[in-house]
C-alpha cells in the first residue's frame, strides 16, 4: 500500500508538462469494454506530452507507453490534490464530480448512466469539462478533448472559480456531518428518526404491497382466462351453428 502511493507520487511529481488522472469510480469496469477500445485509449495517450495515471482494473496484452503508469486503485481525493494534476478523465458520477469540483480540476467526462449524463451537460454548460461518448470514442476524439481542456485555459478558470463557489459555505463539509450525527444522537425522536420506528411489521417488509400486486396478477391472469374461455366457446358455437345451417341446406 505505502510503496504504492510513493511510486505513484514519485511518478505525479515528474510530470514536468502535468498530469492526466483517468479514473472510471467503482461501478465502471474496463473489462466491460472490448480491447479494441482499450488499445484506442492506449494509442491516444501514448500522442500526449503529459504522463497519465490510470486506474485501471484489468490486464491487457499491449504495451503501455512510457508516460503512463496503470495502478488498480488510488486514493482519488489525494492524487488530484498534486500539483502537476491538469485534468481528471471521469465517469461523471456525483462523488467524482464533487471531487474534482472541489480540487478545482477540469474534467474529461465519458458518462454511462443515470445522473452521470445530466452531470456531463451541466459541467459542459459551465465550460469546467468536455465530454466523451463511448459510442463514438477513437483515438482523435480522446485526442482533440485532452488538448481542449489542457490548452484552453478558460476550463481551468472556469474550474477555480466554480470551485470557490462550491467551497464557500458556512461550516466545512466534515464538520457539517459531524454536526448532523451528533443532532440525530441528542434527538433520538427528532424530525431526522426513521419513519420505520412507527410502521408494523406489514408496511416494513412491503407485505401489503406484495399482497396488492400478487391480487392484481392474480386478476389479470384471471381475465385473460376467462376472455380466451370466451372466445373458445363462441368460435364452437359458430362452428356448430354454421354446421347445422348446411345440414339444413342439404337435407
Amino acid at each position: 500500500f505505502i510503496i504504492i502511493l510513493k511510486d505513484v507520487r514519485i511518478f505525479l511529481d515528474g510530470a514536468k508538462n502535468g498530469a492526466i488522472v483517468i479514473s472510471l469510480g467503482t461501478n465502471v469496469k474496463w473489462k466491460h469494454f472490448n480491447l479494441d477500445t482499450v488499445k484506442t485509449v492506449i494509442l491516444a495517450l501514448s500522442k500526449l506530452k503529459q504522463r497519465v495515471l490510470w486506474k485501471l482494473d484489468i490486464e491487457v496484452p499491449f504495451e503501455m507507453p512510457k508516460n503512463v503508469m496503470v495502478v488498480k486503485w488510488m486514493p482519488q481525493s489525494e492524487v488530484l490534490s498534486h500539483k502537476n494534476v491538469r485534468a481528471v478523465w471521469t465517469h461523471g458520477g456525483l462523488l467524482s464530480t464533487q471531487e474534482a469540483i472541489w480540487k478545482g480540476i477540469p474534467m474529461i467526462v465519458m458518462p454511462f448512466i443515470i445522473d452521470q449524463k445530466s452531470n456531463a451537460r451541466i459541467l459542459v454548460a459551465k465550460g469546467v469539462g468536455i465530454q466523451l461518448d463511448i459510442k463514438t470514442l477513437s483515438t482523435q476524439s480522446i485526442l482533440r478533448a485532452a488538448e481542449e481542456v489542457l490548452y484552453n485555459e478558460s476550463y481551468t478558470r472556469n474550474m477555480k472559480r466554480l470551485s470557490s463557489e462550491f467551497r464557500d459555505r458556512p461550516i466545512p463539509p466534515l464538520d457539517l456531518a459531524i454536526w448532523g450525527i451528533e443532532y440525530t444522537v441528542r434527538h433520538p425522536n427528532g424530525t431526522l428518526v426513521t419513519p420505520l420506528r412507527s410502521q408494523s411489521w406489514v408496511e416494513q417488509n412491503l407485505i401489503d404491497v406484495y399482497a396488492f400486486l400478487f391480487l392484481s396478477f392474480f386478476i389479470i391472469l384471471l381475465s385473460i382466462f376467462f376472455v380466451i374461455k370466451l372466445l373458445i366457446n363462441f368460435y364452437y358455437n359458430y362452428m356448430y351453428t354454421t354446421s347445422n345451417l348446411r345440414k339444413s341446406k342439404h337435407a
